[in-house]
């Protein structure tokens, strides 16, 4: 297997896309793009994609932010690549425009087994019917981070309920000693959506309904609004931040309670914090709420059946568990498994970050189930909600109330920039 080779096939029955003298379809070159461009990834996926023996497959690399352009550009050249490995929204968005294979999707999550894959991951792959436009392949998720130490002195339980986070958040509040009861995102940017995501989606409180109908401005909003505001206002740690200064805040041990990703792990164990801390995954209210981002493989439909083989062939033996945990430990405790095998694996936890964590990593792999996230309903993605997302009108919302305004007010407000952002 050769990237240079642009997956020229001449001369090659290994990769004919013709049939094999017994008239079964065989292989043929395909064409691989990966989200995954830090040099240091690439370096290790590269080696496993070179090592498929059934066919060419040429990787490409790219930001994300960027693959929608590329896309553009390869679809209007008639040249789509025919795997991708990218976030959620990519997926749902190539699936909606009917760019990619349920077939292929299906046949390969079924020779992986359906119940192998945790039910959040799969949701975030499905169509409005029932089948997955993808195969969920690695997720994170994001829930609050605790020393165990501190609360086992204070007798407090674990922070997953509005009432216990709060209780908590008061207990741990001594500002005249430097020390603050919660660490939030309170600036207008992207993190500052995601933590307050989780809450306000345990209250009920959604940016769009069933029927792809803007309720910002909904009681539930308001009042999650208001929580999480009167958390950071009063138990937070004094001017805005952001995921740099809250992580920070926690390994100075100036806060003892934070909304971070599962990505802190490798942070604290440098720190050497990681014996005393713990991960509460998901926030409850009406019902237990997680954010997170999960990628898949989507497939591409080809009229080339040799093709379309290669395609499931490959993704198939990129889940295989060699593969796949070495694909994971690029980023260990960051990049979670969807697979409950794997997880529960030794060879994936038969690593040194993974192994100073232990049950913590299977609590994180298990919140996946719970996973939810303001893009989608009902396991559906709405895709309006990248331009208000990208315009950061939750995040401001939230800004806007931590500043002194009326949730209310602002709730009413923001879902009416919402609602002239999609139009």
């Amino acid at each position: 297997n050769n990237e240079d080779d642009g997956g020229d096939s001449s001369g090659s029955d290994t990769t004919s896309s013709g049939g094999d003298d017994d008239g079964e379809v065989g292989y043929a070159p395909i064409e691989f793009w990966s989200k995954e461009q830090q040099a240091e990834r690439r370096q290790v996926i590269t080696p496993i994609v070179d090592e498929f023996e059934q066919a060419d497959v040429q990787a490409e690399f790219f930001d994300e932010d960027n693959i929608p352009e590329e896309l553009s550009a390869a679809r209007a050249a008639g040249d789509l690549p025919n795997i991708l490995q990218v976030q959620a929204q990519t997926i749902q968005n190539l699936g909606s425009e009917d760019l990619l294979s349920t077939e292929s999707a299906q046949a390969v999550i079924e020779s992986i087994g359906m119940d192998d894959l945790r039910d959040g991951a799969l949701q975030f792959m499905s169509t409005p019917d029932g089948d997955h436009f993808a195969v969920p392949h690695d997720g994170w998720v994001q829930g609050i981070w605790y020393r165990k130490s501190k609360f086992d002195e204070l007798g407090l339980p674990e922070p997953t309920t509005w009432e216990n986070i709060r209780e908590a958040a008061e207990a741990l509040h001594d500002p005249d000693n430097n020390q603050y009861g919660i660490g939030l995102g309170t600036e207008n940017a992207n993190f500052t959506r995601q933590a307050f995501t989780p809450f306000a989606i345990s209250n009920g409180a959604r940016v769009f309904n069933e029927d792809g109908e803007i309720v910002f401005d909904s009681p539930e909003m308001v009042e999650a609004l208001e929580y999480y505001v009167d958390l950071a206002q009063n138990y937070g740690h004094p001017g805005k931040h952001v995921y740099d200064a809250t992580r920070q805040t926690y390994v100075n041990e100036n806060s003892h309670m934070i909304m971070w990703s599962s990505y802190i792990i490798d942070d604290l164990l440098e720190a050497e914090m990681a014996d005393d801390t713990a991960f509460a995954p998901y926030v409850r209210r009406e019902t237990d709420a997680s954010y997170g981002q999960v990628t898949g493989f989507g497939i591409t439909a080809s009229d080339d059946e040799a093709v379309q083989r290669t395609a499931e062939a490959f993704t198939k033996y990129m889940f295989q568990p060699d593969q796949y945990v070495e694909w994971l430990h690029m980023a260990p405790g960051g990049m979670q498994s969807v697979r409950q095998s794997v997880s529960e694996s030794d060879a994936y936890q038969d690593n040194e970050v993974l192994n100073e964590w232990e049950d913590t990593v299977a609590t994180i792999s298990s919140a996946l189930d719970n996973v939810q996230r303001f893009g989608f309903v009902n396991g559906q993605s709405i895709p309006a909600f990248g331009q208000i997302a990208s315009q950061l009108v939750v995040a401001e919302a939230v800004v806007r109330v931590y500043e002194g305004e009326d949730a209310e007010t602002v709730a009413s407000e923001q879902a009416e920039a919402m609602r002239q952002a999609i139009e």
